[in-house]
């Protein structure tokens, strides 16, 4: 549904399963509270400020936006590494290198290409006038191969120590699970690095369609 233009199957597709999955969350968040466990629903449930529908956008914002990025950054990330066998190879021998390697790799191939917000005042940005109330695409792949803001920005650099990208937004949109997210990718590309220290690429992999969620249908690797 990010992508353009979606048909109109997959938009009643997306309506339909998004609605059976309010409904499901509903209901479970009534189990729980009825009867908690040590589960994160459980918990949400016993907050009394926390509406239905409150707790079922938590939910879903956890699920997708903890999902779809992190597997893309993974799969995304691992055929940067291979097309840039002297960066794995550094990687390989120095571990210490994970936090910014994790940070470069948003950076250099980035999972959201492009989000749109709109505009709620008047505002001039390169000498181009932009009136309120338009709506506007923000091109973050472009924006982290910007030259005026990184050193050989086409390079990819697992020490990169000054990398301001915008892979998690910024401002009041800064994305909520960027801790969780940077610790995930931290621990799952330290976890292959050491489990599987001569794992390599099979056969090169195909994007998914579309231009705004940028991931590999697959990326299949070898280990020994």
């Amino acid at each position: 549904m990010y992508e353009l233009n979606p048909s109109q199957e997959a938009q009643h597709t997306a309506v339909r399963a998004a609605s059976e999955f309010s409904d499901y969350l509903k209901g479970l968040a009534r189990a729980r509270r009825a009867a908690p466990g040590e589960d994160l629903i459980s918990a949400l449930a016993q907050i009394e400020e926390l509406t239905e529908d409150e707790l079922v956008g938590t939910c879903v914002l956890l699920l997708n936006a903890g999902h779809e990025a992190t597997v893309n950054v993974t799969g995304n990330g691992w055929w940067s590494l291979f097309r840039n066998p002297s960066e794995l190879v550094r990687l390989r021998e120095d571990l210490s290198l994970l936090p910014t390697a994790v940070e470069e790799l948003m950076r250099y191939d980035t999972p959201l290409q492009m989000f749109e917000r709109w505009v709620l005042e008047d505002i001039e940005v390169g000498g181009v006038s932009i009136p309120k109330g338009v709506e506007i695409a923000l091109l973050f792949g472009s924006a982290n191969r910007d030259p005026e803001v990184f050193d050989r920005p086409d390079t990819l650099d697992v020490g990169r120590a000054d990398n301001p990208h915008i892979s998690f937004g910024a401002g009041i949109h800064f994305c909520l699970g960027a801790p969780l997210a940077r610790i995930e990718l931290v621990e799952s590309f330290g976890a292959l690095l050491r489990r599987a220290p001569d794992i390599a690429l099979v056969e090169e992999p195909e994007w998914n369609p579309g231009y705004i969620i940028r991931g590999l249908r697959s990326l299949d690797v070898s280990c020994g």
